[in-house]
């Protein structure tokens, strides 16, 4: 089997790009490095090395000028600029980036001989629909996508990813090839970076912050952990049931509200540590949790790894990156 994916050096590009290498796969990663920190260098550099990957540093925001020969089985579109703070902090130049992305990528596969693409959004779709009660928790594929206003600063990465959505269907129809777009709902897990929920509180913990302010204590989330998230995602891109479909990733069971995450979290680190509740982020969103039986139905797919075992596979890769990092 043969494969491509872009963002390979970012979190869930990484699992599954090692994921299909242990398979023996020949992957392809396209990728200019913006997530490949420093100090995650070291398992991207092993994993470009092995035989059976070929890596190509490559500008996706600019017209992509490479020779790529062969049929692929899958195309899997990953690259994007994520993470919540970023949303706020610099969202014209996630919006635009992401964007660009596509439309760049897009244009490049016209002329790449390939079975399937899959292209991966986001849960954050439906953040207006929760707002305006056009959607039921747990949620379903088929609930309206609702943004209410340009000027809502969050929308910067939805509104990204719902445009790529649109396109990566209309390339789809135009050039004959089946495609399935996967909308993940947080995913967490080792070497995930810093800007997110789980490794936030994790290295804040391990920095001992005492009293500990829990950002969106009274918001809940259905947290899937990453290996979970790849296994579905390739059973997604090798099922045909799922041409041409969104589908949700996710894990229906293991909705938490935050400051039960926070406090399960500082348990498995063994902290004794003041927790204070605090309100979230400005539009941040109330309640997400994802029906996922259509993913089952399609697939047959079922959750391996529950959320404390996540979590504590998760806690014992940060403390052993930051004991090093000491």
């Amino acid at each position: 089997m043969k494969v491509l994916i872009t963002g390979g050096s970012g979190f869930i590009g990484f699992h599954l790009a090692k994921f299909h290498a242990n398979k023996g796969d020949e992957i392809v990663i396209l990728d200019n490095l913006f997530k490949a920190k420093e100090e995650i260098d070291t398992e991207f550099q092993e994993l470009i090395e092995l035989s059976n990957v070929t890596f190509h540093k490559v500008d996706l925001t600019k017209e992509i000028s490479l020779n790529v020969k062969g049929e692929f089985d899958f195309i899997y579109h990953l690259a994007a600029i994520n993470g919540t703070k970023l949303f706020y902090e610099m969202p014209y130049e996630l919006c635009l980036t992401n964007l660009l992305i596509t439309i760049n990528f897009l244009k490049f596969l016209e002329a790449i001989d390939f079975k399937k693409l899959i292209f991966s959004s986001t849960s954050e779709v439906y953040a207006g629909a929760l707002e305006y009660g056009l959607m039921d928790v747990p949620t379903a594929e088929d609930v309206p996508v609702v943004f209410s206003q340009p000027t809502n600063t969050r929308f910067s990465y939805a509104s990204s990813k719902f445009v790529s959505e649109y396109l990566c269907f209309q390339f789809g129809k135009k050039f004959n090839r089946d495609t399935s777009i996967i909308r993940y709902h947080n995913i967490y897990g080792p070497r995930m970076g810093f800007n997110h929920a789980v490794p936030e509180i994790i290295l804040r913990m391990l920095n001992d912050e005492n009293p500990f302010k829990v950002i969106g204590a009274d918001e809940t989330r259905a947290f899937c952990y990453v290996e979970d998230a790849v296994e579905a995602s390739y059973l997604v891109a090798k099922s045909n049931n799922t041409c041409n479909e969104i589908i949700h990733i996710g894990d229906q069971e293991a909705e938490i509200n935050i400051l039960e995450l926070t406090t399960l979290i500082k348990d498995i680190l063994g902290k004794d540590l003041q927790l204070i509740p605090s309100e979230g982020l400005p539009n941040s969103v109330k309640r997400r949790c994802p029906d996922t039986s259509k993913l089952r139905k399609l697939t047959n797919f079922k959750i391996k790894t529950g959320l404390i075992e996540g979590i504590k596979k998760s806690a014992d890769w940060y403390r052993d990156y930051y004991g090093e990092k000491k």
